[in-house]
């Protein structure tokens, strides 16, 4: 509902839709077991170069990736899908921004390979494909004149680069740098794209979006069909990324102040503790900083 502050005419009114880029609207969206259309949407707008043929149907899988002993950590993924073929898939989208993240990307989809061979049975290695996607809401580093919106790494043969192996691929989606207006979006691809970094900002979905998916999942967004526990939800990751966004700024000042890592590092252990000293839980001011856990314990 809108709210009028004290002592003023104006009313202050709250967005029509929730980022999709929030890890609860998104899942919402795209991993709906009831109806995974959407899902398959939006793996062949980003990966229709790299597919043999159209994605028709998947079939979403448990994103619990256990560690090969009780002390490996496991990995939970966003989204993991399974299409006709057998073609595995794990979707994700990423918000904080970290060093390693193709690395990263890598190990998950090691451990994915490693679930595939059961111990005490013979493997003939014949792994399935493998892709993963990640949406991110930060640049990366993918080399000198590598500036695309989408970027996508696989195996080659470094004498011979035109031999490729498809068992892996790797497509990253840079948000930050998609600029086109909405006026621009002709593509399936771009619509996407501006819908997962603009389209919180919007009153509707653009009139240019005639495709039924994409109304679909502007409606998916829309605040005013939330329940009573996606409302709560949202809220509270909304509060996580304000608080996030806040304790950034105020570090990289701090950095800027001092002109060393040392004075980055200084303002995010007083934000930590000024969080704290709120009443903060420390594994929300952990997450929230990008701290050890043990680190903002010592804080207290």
């Amino acid at each position: 509902m809108p709210t009028r502050k004290a002592g003023k005419a104006s009313i202050i009114k709250h967005p029509k839709f929730a980022p999709l880029t929030l890890d609860s609207t998104f899942k919402k969206a795209f991993a709906n077991e009831q109806c995974t259309e959407l899902l398959v949407f939006l793996l062949n707008a980003f990966l229709a170069e790299k597919l043999e043929s159209p994605i028709k149907e998947v079939s979403i899988m448990n994103c619990e990736l256990p560690g090969e002993t009780k002390f490996s950590r496991d990995a939970r993924l966003d989204i993991r899908c399974m299409d006709a073929a057998g073609a595995r898939f794990i979707v994700e989208v990423q918000v904080g921004k970290q060093e390693h993240f193709i690395s990263r990307t890598f190990f998950y989809l090691c451990m994915l390979i490693a679930s595939f061979a059961k111990k005490g049975k013979k493997y003939d290695f014949n792994i399935p494909k493998l892709y993963s996607i990640s949406f991110l809401e930060f640049d990366l580093d993918f080399g000198k004149n590598c500036t695309e919106v989408v970027q996508h790494l696989s195996m080659r043969n470094d004498l011979h680069p035109e031999v490729r192996y498809d068992m892996i691929q790797m497509t990253f989606v840079i948000l930050p740098r998609f600029m086109k207006a909405e006026a621009e979006c002709e593509t399936i691809r771009d619509k996407l794209l501006f819908a997962l970094k603009n389209g919180h900002k919007l009153k509707s979905c653009p009139k240019n979006f005639r495709e039924r998916e994409l109304r679909d999942i502007f409606e998916v967004a829309r605040i005013s069909n939330f329940n009573s526990m996606e409302w709560t939800r949202y809220q509270a990751e909304m509060m996580s990324r304000y608080d996030y966004e806040a304790t950034m700024d105020y570090a990289r000042k701090e950095g800027m102040e001092k002109g060393e890592k040392k004075g980055l590092l200084e303002g995010i252990l007083k934000t930590a503790k000024s969080m704290l000293a709120e009443g903060l839980d420390p594994a929300l001011v952990a997450r929230i900083t990008k701290l050890p856990k043990k680190q903002i314990m010592a804080l207290r």
